[in-house]
């Protein structure tokens, strides 16, 4: 496994320099498929590190030194902001080490902003690379889902992850995925380290999906989705569900389609009074904001109340700023799981803690920043789909906590925005 990913991994760094796009291609199926890159392949060990920077210079040889090609870098400017407000916000936070900030912190952005940044320039000027690229996505996601309905006869076993932690050093962590906590086939992570993880690339998937419909043909579309939906009752993450459900009415409260939405709403109180009547659906799905696994008692909603008031107790001491950028792993790395706030199971509890109040008005900025640039490039209902997979990542995030998500929101982003420029360029042109 290790030779083959690092022979992988080569392929990248050379077509990057020899064909710019599909070593693009690769690695966007490497980071969609692959949750580790510490690799050792002849001597060498390959890391997101050393990679992301060959991949950056390949890129500025290729457009700067051989074709000559304008930059742009519009898509990334929210992003870019929130970034740029941590790090001012780090200068004044308090009681994480600033070389832990800093390392977290250049992970992120490495992660974050370099393959969408050359895959957005490589789409902008060769726009045969989107079919490209929104092709790839669509294999992953069928590979994806296939895997992860493989997994649902291993009981929370993944042969695949586990060689890759193997492979990076990592540590497997089979007790939690493994243990009864009423989940019908375990926890199912598919290609991901973490089951969370898996349940945000099926709630994107399926936002990207519908988006591929007038593009893919339409036998593709009806697979994929079904086997999307299929894995999203079977993963055992529920608050997959509540994203999507949030997302759907979303999408038709911004079309107008008030009737439907109306229609929905009733439909979703209905299937809540019969789930409600029947004790093991009720626990299975109340638990998308409770949890068998934990010893505090209450409702769902005293519990998700106690938890965001232990925000202010956490930041007491420092409430404009909070405890430092990514200070919930930081504690977490130490004390496993907090005593209030658990896991951290929300991003509005990761904002507050780590950022404090200067950092939630931050987040408000970054989503009006998002907002702003996509009603730039068109209409409300030209831009519904990328505004909806915007809503699904916040909403499932403020369900479930942060387990960077934003890493992979931003990919599917990125290449709806990309699909949706070169399509209204084409339109442009013709008209």
């Amino acid at each position: 496994m290790g030779t083959f990913l690092g022979f992988i991994i080569l392929l990248i760094i050379v077509f990057s320099f020899v064909k710019l796009k599909i070593g693009v291609a690769i690695y966007l199926a490497y980071l969609l498929l692959v949750p580790y890159m510490q690799i050792h392949f002849f001597g060498v060990t390959f890391s997101y590190n050393l990679v992301n920077l060959i991949f950056l210079v390949a890129f500025f040889v290729d457009f700067r030194g051989r074709h000559k090609y304008r930059i742009d870098y519009k898509p990334l400017i929210p992003f870019a902001v929130l970034y740029g407000g941590y790090l001012i916000i780090m200068l004044f936070s308090s009681d994480t080490p600033l070389a832990y900030m800093l390392e977290k912190y250049r992970q992120q952005v490495m992660k974050i902003f370099i393959l969408t940044f050359v895959m957005w320039n490589v789409m902008i000027q060769d726009n045969t690379s989107v079919k490209l690229f929104r092709n790839v996505c669509l294999v992953c996601i069928a590979i994806a889902s296939i895997y992860g309905l493989f997994l649902t006869q291993t009981e929370g076993l993944n042969p695949y992850i586990m060689e890759l932690t193997d492979i990076s050093g990592g540590e497997y962590n089979i007790e939690y995925l493994t243990r009864d906590t009423g989940r019908m086939f375990g926890r199912i992570t598919s290609v991901f380290i973490h089951p969370m993880s898996f349940g945000l690339f099926l709630g994107l998937s399926l936002v990207f999906i519908y988006s591929c419909i007038r593009k893919v043909n339409v036998y593709i579309i009806a697979i994929l989705s079904l086997l999307v939906l299929i894995n999203v009752f079977t993963c055992g993450v529920r608050s997959v569900i509540a994203g999507l459900a949030i997302s759907i009415l979303f999408y038709l409260l911004l079309i107008r389609k008030f009737k439907i939405f109306a229609g929905a709403a009733v439909v979703m109180v209905i299937i809540y009074g019969v789930i409600s009547s029947i004790p093991e659906m009720s626990e299975y799905v109340s638990s998308i904001v409770d949890s068998k696994s934990t010893n505090i008692g209450g409702s769902s909603l005293e519990l998700r109340i106690n938890q965001f008031l232990g925000c202010f107790d956490i930041i007491s001491n420092n409430p404009l700023f909070g405890k430092g950028f990514d200070w919930h792993q930081y504690y977490m790395q130490s004390h496993v799981i907090h005593p209030k706030l658990l896991a951290f199971e929300s991003l509005i509890y990761v904002v507050l803690c780590n950022f404090g109040f200067v950092g939630v008005i931050l987040w408000f900025v970054y989503v009006f920043k998002m907002y702003k640039y996509m009603r730039s490039l068109g209409s409300i209902k030209e831009i519904l789909l990328p505004l909806t997979l915007f809503v699904f990542y916040l909403s499932y995030s403020c369900i479930t906590g942060e387990y960077g998500y934003m890493q992979v929101f931003i990919l599917f982003y990125i290449i709806m925005i990309g699909d949706f420029y070169v399509t209204k360029k084409k339109f442009v042109i013709k008209s």
